[in-house]
């Protein structure tokens, strides 16, 4: 069994930064600028679709959320797990899903939209991916992907550790259940973050991107697993991190996740 053939690496958001209700509206605000609205359905801005692609779907949720925001008609979703697909057609019905390599999957076919949701992070060789999904795009179609783009997972430095360290000890002692801030490296996947700096530069090179919107991360994703669920502040050190955040992405620097939209080009 692979490690993303357990499907609790899949459904367990105790540890999931973006899960918590603080957070999602935070960052629904960065992305459409209002905590109450969904991003995926406001950033197409009711754009519909015949046909999608979802590469690296696992449990189905994006796939189900544009069916039934009616974004899209026809969907499949391929993923390399079996498990966890099994678990998605339980979940949703009226979705195709495949067991694929993404590479080759695409080859010989044309989707109107193709998704990457929490996915590309996974993958190497980036422009011969880019290219083939570039390929497999009707014309006037397009690529949507929300994705980790920080740091690959062999860039890490104790610099860029520095302010997440920093900003960690400044939160209420209750808050904290580690002394120090690692890398945050999953040395179970060994596909996590490979080569997640160079997504954005591969994209550039295969599509023209129409939009792109940041939110963040930059302290939320790396400090979040490391606090106390149960301490009575912890909502209190969560607004804390979320206002710091905000600061440091008003100051220029780089978001560790983003939107992308984006057209191949021809």
């Amino acid at each position: 069994m692979t490690y993303w053939d357990d499907i609790s690496h899949h459904t367990d958001t105790s540890e999931i930064w973006m899960a918590h209700p603080l957070v999602r509206a935070a960052i629904n605000r960065r992305l459409t600028d209002d905590p109450n609205v969904w991003p995926v359905p406001a950033l197409l801005d009711g754009r519909r679709f015949d046909s999608a692609l979802s590469i690296g779907c696992g449990t189905g949720g994006l796939e189900r959320s544009l069916i039934e925001a009616g974004a899209v008609t026809s969907m499949t979703g391929i993923d390399a797990s079996e498990s966890v697909l099994e678990e998605a057609r339980r979940l949703g019905a009226g979705i195709r899903y495949v067991a694929a390599d993404a590479r080759e999957f695409v080859i010989g076919k044309t989707f109107d939209a193709i998704f990457f949701h929490q996915s590309l992070h996974h993958f190497n060789r980036l422009d011969e991916l880019m290219s083939l999904v570039a390929a497999a795009i009707a014309p006037g179609g397009m690529l949507y992907l929300d994705e980790y783009v920080g740091p690959s997972r062999d860039e890490w430095s104790w610099a860029k550790l520095l302010k997440p360290n920093l900003t960690y000890r400044l939160l209420p002692r209750g808050t904290r259940r580690a002394k120090i801030i690692r890398a945050p490296i999953n040395y179970d996947d060994p596909t996590e973050a490979i080569r997640s700096s160079q997504i954005v530069p591969a994209v550039e090179r295969h599509f023209r991107i129409t939009q792109r919107r940041d939110y963040g991360g930059n302290l939320l994703a790396l400090l979040y697993p490391n606090m106390q669920r149960n301490s009575g502040r912890f909502d209190e050190a969560i607004a804390r991190l979320i206002d710091a955040e905000d600061r440091l992405l008003a100051k220029g620097a780089p978001s560790f996740y983003s939107v992308l939209i984006a057209n191949p080009r021809r």
